[in-house]
C-alpha cells in the first residue's frame, strides 16, 4: 500500500492560495474599492442614527433654539467642589451631632463632546488628596443622561460638635480639627425628561451644544439612581469625644442605594444676544436601601426620603466659542429612629471651549 505523500497538506494549501490569488486579481478593482464602500456604509449608518435622534429626541423650534452647527466640542473647566456630612443622634436625654467637611477641592478638567455625547475627566490641582472624578453626559432637547463617580478618602475636618463635653467637663461649643477617619465614595446616574423641549433647551445652559434665542422654561421630570458609602472610624476622635459618643453614632460604615423621582422647573433667560442665564429647582422623593455596619453586626433599613437638586448657569455662546459658569448642588437626607444623616455636595464650574468641524 502506498504511503500518503508527506507534502499533501502543503500542496493543497498552495493550490488554495493560487486560486484565491487568481480570484483577487480578477476582482482587483472591487477589492481596492472595498475600503471606500466600508467608509460610505459607516457614514450612512451614522447619518441614519443622527436622523433618528433628531426626529424623536432632538426636535426644536428654531425660532427659540438654534441647533448645534458643529460636530466636535473641546472644553477646559476649573471646578471647585464642596461637601458636608452631618450625623445626629437623639435620645430621651440628649442630642448629639457631628458635622464633617473637607477643604474645598480644586480641579482642572478636560472635556470632549461629539454631537450629543460629552465625556469629562478632572484632576485634583489643589493641596487636597481627593481622587480623580469622571462623568459622562448625553444631552438632547428632550432627554438628558448624567453618569458620575467621585471618591475622597482624606482631608476631612470636624467643623462642629454639639452635645459633647471637653476634657474639663464643659460643653463643647467650638471645635475644629483635622479628622482622618472619614472616607466617601459616590456614583450614580441621573435621567432628565424635558416637557417643553421644542422651545426650551437644557443643553444650551449645561452642555453648550445649542443656543437659546428667546427666553423659555419647562417642567422637568427626573429619575436618579445613586450609591453612596462612607466610613466613619470613631477611634480617630479625641479620647474624651470617644467616651461620650452615643451608641447610634458608633457605626463603622454606612452604604445606601437610592432610587428617586424628581419633578421641577427650569428656566432659560436670554437677557442679551448670545447670553443666557438658567435656574433649575427639582425636589425629589426617593426610596433608600441602607446598610449599617456596627460593632455587633449589620443592620439593614429601608425608608422613604426627600432630597433636593438645584442648578444655575450663566453662559456666553456665539455658536463657535463659549464661556460660562455653573453651580450644581445636591442635598441628600436619611432618617431612622434615633439617627439622622444629612449630606450635601456641590460644584462651582468655570469653563471655556470651542466648537469645531461645522456640518
Amino acid at each position: 500500500m502506498r504511503q500518503p505523500c508527506k507534502y499533501k497538506h502543503f500542496v493543497l494549501t498552495a493550490i488554495a492560495l493560487f486560486v484565491c490569488t487568481a480570484t483577487c486579481a480578477q476582482n482587483e478593482n472591487n477589492w481596492l474599492q472595498y475600503p471606500e464602500k466600508l467608509v460610505g456604509l459607516t457614514q450612512q449608518g451614522i447619518k441614519r442614527t443622527n436622523s433618528i435622534i433628531e426626529k424623536y429626541l432632538d426636535e426644536k423650534d428654531t425660532v427659540y433654539v438654534t441647533p448645534n452647527k458643529y460636530r466636535l466640542t473641546l472644553m477646559t473647566q476649573y471646578t471647585n467642589s464642596y461637601e458636608y456630612y452631618r450625623f445626629s443622634a437623639q435620645s430621651h436625654y440628649s442630642t448629639q451631632s457631628i458635622t464633617l467637611a473637607p477643604r474645598g477641592c480644586d480641579k482642572l478638567g478636560i472635556y470632549v463632546g461629539w454631537k450629543w455625547l460629552f465625556l469629562g475627566w478632572s484632576l485634583d490641582i489643589g493641596k487636597n488628596s481627593a481622587k480623580n472624578d469622571w462623568n459622562l453626559s448625553f444631552y438632547t432637547s428632550k432627554l438628558g443622561i448624567d453618569l458620575f463617580y467621585r471618591e475622597r478618602n482624606e482631608g476631612f475636618k470636624i467643623r462642629s460638635l454639639n452635645g459633647f463635653l471637653d476634657k474639663t467637663g464643659n460643653i463643647v461649643d467650638k471645635y475644629s480639627r483635622q479628622f482622618d477617619g472619614m472616607s466617601v465614595n459616590q456614583k450614580g446616574v441621573n435621567l432628565y425628561y424635558i416637557f417643553n423641549n421644542k422651545h426650551f433647551s437644557y443643553p444650551a445652559a449645561y452642555s453648550q451644544t445649542t443656543n437659546q434665542r428667546i427666553s423659555s422654561g419647562s417642567f422637568i421630570l427626573g429619575f436618579n439612581y445613586s450609591e453612596q458609602s462612607f466610613r466613619l472610624d470613631p477611634t480617630f476622635f479625641d479620647i474624651h469625644i470617644q467616651q461620650g459618643l452615643s451608641s447610634e453614632l458608633r457605626f463603622k460604615k454606612v452604604r445606601y442605594k437610592e432610587l428617586s423621582i424628581n419633578l421641577g422647573y427650569s428656566h432659560n433667560w436670554v437677557f442679551a444676544k448670545d447670553y443666557l442665564a438658567n435656574i433649575s429647582l427639582t425636589p425629589a422623593i426617593g426610596y433608600k436601601d441602607t446598610e449599617f455596619k456596627l460593632d455587633n453586626g449589620t443592620d439593614f433599613i429601608n425608608n422613604i426620603n426627600f432630597d433636593f437638586i438645584s442648578r444655575a448657569a450663566l453662559v456666553y455662546n456665539n455658536t463657535r466659542y463659549f464661556v460660562g459658569v455653573s453651580i450644581v448642588s445636591h442635598t441628600y437626607s436619611y432618617r431612622k429612629t434615633g439617627l439622622s444623616i444629612v449630606s450635601g455636595f456641590g460644584t462651582i464650574n468655570v469653563y471655556t471651549g470651542i466648537n469645531l468641524f461645522r456640518d
